[in-house]
């Protein structure tokens, strides 16, 4: 290589020169630095996804607190009660009355209890309530999504929280 190089011309030589290193150049570019430079951009994509998405979390939490929501079933007094009748009280209170489709006792100390189409808003703060508020504690829980954007169809099972 280096005898066929000699044996150039110096026009020749300096062409062949100057194409070597352009090519150097342009393959450092792009084996080297335009990957770099991608990545580079993907991540401050994600940054921004994710700053957006903590915005978003922090005006929904200031939100939530300017609300000032009570639990449902956080003032009621549920003690003597029957499982049934907790759950059909609270449930009403808590906007959920029509979407509670069944509720069956299992054993003594149970409760198997069906919504349909059921805000998952209102589902999330009555489940929070009668954890607060009436001594049941989830034992089971499955959720499907419903046809309506924001809402649920819930299968509970709870049973009373013994210390």
């Amino acid at each position: 290589m280096k005898d066929w190089f000699l044996g150039l011309e110096s026009r020749e030589r300096l062409f062949v020169s100057v194409g070597a290193v352009l090519a150097a150049i342009f393959l450092l570019w792009a084996l080297l630095l335009s990957p770099l430079y991608g990545a580079s951009a993907a991540v401050e994509s994600r940054i921004e996804n994710k700053r957006a998405t903590l915005l978003f979390l922090r005006n929904a939490a200031a939100e939530l607190q300017a609300a000032g929501e009570r639990p449902a079933a956080a003032d009621a007094d549920f003690s003597g009660q029957s499982l049934v009748s907790i759950v059909d009280r609270s449930a009403r209170r808590a906007g959920l009355g029509a979407a509670l489709t069944r509720n069956q006792p299992v054993g003594d100390d149970g409760i198997r209890v069906r919504l349909d189409d059921a805000s998952f808003d209102a589902l999330a703060r009555w489940l929070g309530a009668l954890n607060a508020g009436s001594g049941l504690v989830i034992d089971s829980a499955s959720f499907d999504r419903a046809a309506q954007s924001g809402h649920v169809n819930a299968s509970l099972v709870f049973r009373k929280d013994t210390p």
